[in-house]
């Protein structure tokens, strides 16, 4: 019997290769080979919260990366490729990168919620992929049912910054109390903030302590 799972795996391979996500070049393992992670530029891992358009409700925020083609090619594949193990390899390698000082004192990481409908429709939610990737490397407890998507809402992507605003608010109710915990929300990309910003009041308004953004990417923009 192990033989022929054995074989399988190998046949497995030989019909359908793993290749990275970018330049789809052999892979044994993985979701990038090595000259693709290469091109990854990573942040300083400090605290980016001056650089957020909106981060109200915010108390830290940390990405991985900065945004680049290599990272939209790996997402875009997360998201729309139904691929949703790819959100849990680059969640244990942005946890792998990042200073893990920096969440220990953390005492729930969640993620970015969608709403019911549209995770049906998809099949999962890859935001909660990475951060059950990530918190598998940093060693803080993750918690999907804290805070929910009360109405389904259009992309961000295709709103201005204030639509972004606009579009989020009341979007999100907390589960159950929860005074005086320190909280960390994973999403894919960090880019005006106006999501994390919501999800952020809603906590605060239930008793949360502090809330930390974490995102495996982020564009260089400024205030």
């Amino acid at each position: 019997m192990k033989y022929l799972q054995m074989v399988g795996r190998v046949l497995m391979k030989l019909v359908f290769p793993n290749s990275c996500l970018s330049c789809n070049a052999y892979l044994d393992i993985g979701v990038l080979c090595n000259s693709c992670l290469n091109k990854l530029e990573t942040t300083t891992h400090q605290n980016r919260i001056n650089d957020i358009y909106f981060s109200e409700h915010i108390d830290e925020a940390y990405a991985c990366w900065w945004f680049n083609e290599i990272l939209q090619d790996v997402i875009h594949k997360m998201k729309y490729a139904d691929r949703a193990r790819i959100g849990l390899e680059i969640g244990r390698l942005a946890g792998s990168k990042m200073n893990h000082s920096t969440f220990e004192e953390l005492d729930i990481i969640t993620a970015i919620p969608l709403h019911h409908i549209k995770e049906r429709e998809r099949g999962y939610n890859q935001a909660m992929w990475i951060a059950k990737g990530f918190t598998e490397v940093v060693g803080v407890q993750l918690d999907p049912s804290i805070i929910k998507r009360k109405f389904h809402t259009i992309s961000q992507t295709t709103l201005d910054r204030e639509e972004r605003l606009q579009n989020m608010e009341n979007a999100f109710v907390t589960s159950r109390p929860l005074k005086g915990l320190k909280i960390g929300i994973i999403d894919d990309v960090l880019t005006t903030g106006a999501t994390m910003s919501a999800c952020a009041k809603v906590l605060k308004e239930n008793g949360v302590e502090h809330v930390t953004a974490i995102t495996i990417a982020t564009p260089l923009i400024k205030k």
